[in-house]
């Protein structure tokens, strides 16, 4: 009796474990400052956090862009707050970490950051940091600064931004599929001193697939089935590397992007018990995205000149510019929508125009929240709230809640 009873109390508490630790999956959005979507039109209402995406670096510090208005950072707390979410800034991203290595390289420059950061989050009352590096001990858009210890010096920069922020104040990070870099340029194998500091790692699991890449193929593809990594690939990947589960956070996109086929016929590949068609043969030709992409001449923080199309569209624009159904259920426009089971992506395609589009959608998403609940990590987020129509921002948060 007393051996039945200490089985029924042991199995009890593992529920109870269980269920506390899937209660806290999390959903995140990153809001672009820059961007036509106003603070109060973001959707709090499914949303846990709210990143303000970006702040960028320079060479003292960090700044707010002259583009982003004060009053709409003020707002954006103020919201996230009336509905009782958390409201997070982001450092970086891929055209602001040019001087990230520079403000962490020395004691000094880190506790002249770090003072930075805790003014801003006193100044505008956010509930924390994220640190969008791209990326530390890499090379990201070409001409940042980089040095053999910028993930040590980066540990040291966690270490002064916990004494600064101690919690309930969230420091996070957005990292790449590969994490760290160490010294020698091979990604670290022990992450668990950045894991210890860090509440969550948001793992970047999309451009994955892209007009760079040497076929057409899925933004986030859940599995490797043909292409460099997956979601599945990555979270092993940060597991080997110490990273407990629940301080990760699995990236889905809500951007697509297009490529311009050799063939107007999808050749079929066998891929372990799935047959797929997403990975086929592209021109270099990178065909013109939704209205708003444009291959005027422009010039970026490098000071490298370009006048190409980025191919993009998102889900949204997919469906406002007639290529996709209301919701979302087929092609429109000489396009037929496609559901490829190895990757868990869908796609579009116009066998007239030759031109594949890659995109995410509540299937997709609900495809890697399954896996997220089934390895108890710490939940998703979308980047960026502009991409999403409320039925898959809805389809997201009810997955998470269903499997909690």
């Amino acid at each position: 009796m007393t051996n039945m009873l200490s089985r029924c109390v042991t199995v009890l508490l593992g529920l109870l474990i269980v269920n506390a630790v899937a209660a806290e999956e999390i959903f995140g959005q990153y809001w672009p400052a820059y961007g036509k979507q106003k603070p109060t039109s973001l959707d709090w209402s499914v949303t846990d956090i709210g990143y303000y995406f970006v702040t960028v670096t320079n060479s003292t510090g960090f700044a707010v862009p002259k583009d982003q208005p004060d009053a709409d950072i003020k707002t954006f707390v103020a919201t996230a707050h009336k509905h009782r979410k958390k409201a997070v800034f982001s450092v970086g991203g891929w055209t602001g970490s040019r001087y990230f290595s520079d403000l962490v390289a020395t004691a000094s420059n880190r506790a002249a950051f770090t003072a930075s950061v805790f003014s801003f989050v006193k100044k505008y009352n956010f509930d924390g940091v994220d640190l969008d590096w791209e990326y530390p001990g890499s090379q990201g858009i070409g001409c940042n600064k980089v040095r053999p210890a910028d993930s040590a010096n980066f540990l040291s920069l966690l270490k002064t931004l916990r004494v600064a922020l101690p919690k309930p104040y969230l420091i996070t990070m957005a990292i790449g599929t590969q994490g760290l870099i160490g010294p020698n340029g091979a990604p670290l194998p022990d992450m668990r001193p950045y894991s210890k500091i860090l509440d969550y790692m948001n793992l970047m699991t999309y451009d994955i697939g892209g007009n760079w890449s040497p076929t057409s193929g899925p933004n986030a593809p859940f599995r490797t089935c043909n292409s460099d990594t997956s979601v599945l690939q990555v979270v092993q990947t940060f597991k080997k590397a110490g990273v407990p589960v629940e301080k990760m956070v699995v990236g889905i996109p809500s951007y697509a992007h297009s490529y311009k086929l050799k063939s107007s016929t999808l050749k079929k590949q066998k891929i372990g018990r799935w047959t797929s068609q997403v990975y086929q043969n592209k021109t270099s030709t990178i065909p013109k995205g939704d209205k708003s992409d444009s291959n005027a001449p422009t010039t970026d923080v490098c000071n490298k000149r370009s006048a190409t199309y980025s191919g993009s569209w998102t889900y949204n624009s997919l469906i406002s510019e007639g290529l996709l159904s209301a919701d979302g259920s087929k092609g429109l426009k000489g396009y037929t929508r496609r559901y490829d089971y190895c990757t868990e992506t869908p796609f579009l395609f116009n066998p007239k125009t030759k031109i594949m589009i890659n995109y995410e959608d509540g299937q997709s998403a609900s495809a890697k929240i399954g896996y997220v609940t089934e390895e108890f990590l710490a939940g998703v987020f979308v980047f960026d709230s502009t991409g999403f129509n409320r039925d898959v921002l809805k389809t997201i948060r009810s997955a998470l809640d269903v499997n909690t």
